[in-house]
This record gives structure tokens, C-alpha cells and sequence, in this order.
């Protein structure tokens, strides 16, 4: 009986979201292009970021199996290499898998 009563409570509550978007142009045209900008200038930035740690992965590897190699070396080296490579490859779709949980959760 408890859960009945329950399961009727939830279902009298309406979503106050129903139908709400976020809207960012209600701040004004200079605020819209600003937050547009700064999250470009991040966005860029982490992909630097990334390529950087990807470059320094795969020197690493190549080092490391230089002169006979070391395999703990080269195994943390492909780790950092791998990371990065995820991370760049996630920065790169970032647009697609935010748009993606959008429409999703939409």
C-alpha cells in the first residue's frame, strides 16, 4: 500500500523544466559572443595540450626501445601515449558528444 500511495505522490508533481531551454542570448548579444570565445579559446587549448602529451608519449616509446630498451620505460611511455590519444580523440569529438547527450536527455 505504501508503495501505491508513493507511486501516486511522484506522478502528481509536475516538472517545473517541462519545456525550459537554456538561452544564453537573454544576456545580450556581447555576453553570447564572450562565453562563445572563451570556451573556443579552452576548447583550443586542451587540444594543444593533448598533442603535446601525445608527442612527449610517443618520443618516450621511441626512446625507450632505443639500445636494446626498457620495457617498464616503453609500457609508461605507451600508457601517457594512449591517454593522450583518447583525450585528443574526445577534445576532437567534443562538439558530437555534447550535442549527442543533448538529444539524449532532451
Amino acid at each position: 500500500m505504501h508503495e501505491i500511495a508513493h507511486h501516486l505522490i511522484v506522478h502528481a508533481i509536475d516538472n517545473p523544466l517541462n519545456g525550459v531551454l537554456p538561452d544564453f542570448s537573454v544576456f545580450g548579444v556581447q555576453f553570447n559572443a564572450l562565453w562563445k570565445k572563451l570556451i573556443a579559446g579552452i576548447w583550443g587549448i586542451c587540444i594543444i595540450i593533448s598533442i603535446a602529451f601525445l608527442a612527449i608519449g610517443l618520443t618516450g616509446m621511441a626512446g625507450s626501445s632505443e639500445g636494446g630498451g626498457n620495457a617498464m620505460a616503453y609500457k609508461s611511455a605507451r600508457t601517457k601515449a594512449i591517454w593522450a590519444g583518447i583525450a585528443l580523440a574526445c577534445l576532437a569529438a567534443l562538439a558530437v558528444i555534447v550535442g549527442g547527450i543533448l538529444a539524449i536527455a532532451g
